[in-house]
């Protein structure tokens, strides 16, 4: 689980902004809000409300791109790193990302820390908490040879060559757990440490995020609970009781087949296909559960007749059935995107009653949330808001000195928070009329 995520300089985050996983007290609804792993206590939640542009979906993509960083080990020396900077200052454009995350994996407490531009890692470190702070390992890059410099620490005893075979596979665009994952070293915190990235840390989810094909194939190949996905559609109240897959095979002869009849999409598949022999197709369909004349009858409807909303659920209900069975973080961008308020509430709620060591962050423009203020941990709302400058401001409820009795659903529309957009009339100026 996460402790803390900073971000600096990345996207429109100038200055560091922290969120923060640590409860701040055992105290409202800690049972439903917050894991206690060890010595710490974790929250379970985090949501994120903000005006458009003011950098609430950045703070998303920071942790997606720490992943993606961490992770890409297929590289060439010459490729560049997605380094966006923050752009509406001249001293930030040229000044690198710094990401640092602290977390768990099972009760033993890490610290990750990355500085890297277009070209290099420029720096990257390793510390372990066992159970004081210990440096495991200091990476450096010479910028002008582009050499990888990898500094021991006192938790890391590895002799020289396996030392060397690290940093000869790391090239200077590459994390230290990239190069490593190159080796077939067995050192136990790295595989660890990569693998908490790879497996526990999972993309981001926009709203274009294609869910339906993820679960789909994930169906199709028997790893994903179908029971309890069922389950958590026919909870929802979508009259869906099962789902069939067809496969479909598509081979090169169908394929030639297509060349005098439609060019246009000869030339999409060929090159779809490319040296395959075959392409296979997954056709999905839901069966939907109907009374008719007093009676139950069953009918299949075939994937794309469905609705966004219906869609947008069984995927992200798919993506929950694996954090039910397997513990990860769900990192949402607007997460409300085609559902019902409903939905989204039972959506939360689901996922706060059934999984462990597990997290939730999302973002969203649906502030009743903050309604059911008697209920809510402040320490679990975040607000982005926009600087005169253009970069974000983050912040928490908990930050706030507000009164215990003030509703915050009501407190946030009337701009006591903060973090809401300040729009102009709706009336526009009457076109000058031109002579003709």
């Amino acid at each position: 689980m996460i402790l803390k995520f900073k971000i600096k300089n990345h996207l429109s985050i100038k200055d560091e902004v922290v969120l923060d996983f640590v409860a701040t007290k055992k105290d409202k609804n800690f049972n439903f809000f917050c894991e206690e792993i060890g010595k710490y206590k974790v929250l379970k939640i985090a949501m994120l409300l903000g005006p458009n542009a003011s950098g609430k979906s950045n703070i998303l993509h920071a942790l997606d791109r720490l992943r993606s960083v961490v992770l890409n080990d297929n590289l060439s020396k010459n490729d560049e790193i997605d380094y966006i900077p923050f752009e509406f200052d001249s001293s930030t454009r040229k000044s690198p990302t710094v990401f640092e995350i602290e977390f768990l994996i099972n009760s033993n407490k890490f610290s990750y820390r990355i500085e890297f531009n277009d070209k290099f890692i420029l720096s990257e470190n390793l510390h372990v908490f066992a159970p004081n702070k210990a440096n495991y390992f200091n990476r450096t890059t010479d910028k002008k040879t582009g050499k990888v410099l990898l500094v021991q620490g006192n938790k890391f005893d590895i002799d020289e060559v396996d030392k060397r075979t690290i940093e000869g596979n790391t090239l200077p665009n590459m994390t230290i757990l990239s190069g490593y994952n190159k080796t077939s070293l067995q050192i136990k915190i790295l595989k660890k440490t990569r693998e908490w990235f790879e497996n526990y840390l999972n993309p981001i989810i926009e709203p274009g995020t294609k869910l339906t094909d993820y679960v789909k194939s994930k169906l199709h190949k028997d790893k994903i609970n179908k029971k309890l996905l069922i389950s958590l559609l026919e909870k929802a109240d979508l009259n869906i009781c099962d789902t069939t897959i067809n496969e479909f095979k598509i081979t090169k002869e169908m394929v030639e087949s297509l060349k005098d009849e439609d060019i246009v999409l000869y030339e999409i598949m060929k090159r779809r296909m490319g040296d395959k022999n075959e392409l296979v197709n997954l056709n999905l369909y839901f069966q939907h559960l109907i009374i008719k004349e007093n009676k139950e009858k069953l009918y299949k409807l075939q994937s794309g007749l469905e609705s966004l909303g219906t869609l947008r659920y069984f995927g992200l209900s798919g993506v929950l059935t694996e954090l039910i069975d397997k513990p990860g973080i769900l990192n949402i961008d607007e997460l409300e995107s085609s559902l019902h308020p409903d939905l989204l509430y039972h959506f939360i709620n689901t996922f706060m009653l059934n999984t462990k060591k597990s997290q939730l962050i999302f973002t969203s423009h649906y502030y009743p949330l903050l309604e059911d203020t008697d209920e809510l941990r402040k320490d679990i709302v975040w607000f982005t808001e926009k600087r005169e400058d253009g970069s974000t401001e983050l912040y928490s409820l908990k930050d706030i000195n507000i009164r215990s009795s003030l509703n915050y659903y009501k407190a946030y529309k009337t701009g006591k928070f903060g973090a809401k957009p300040f729009i102009g009339s709706a009336y526009l100026p009457n076109p000058e009329v031109k002579d003709e």
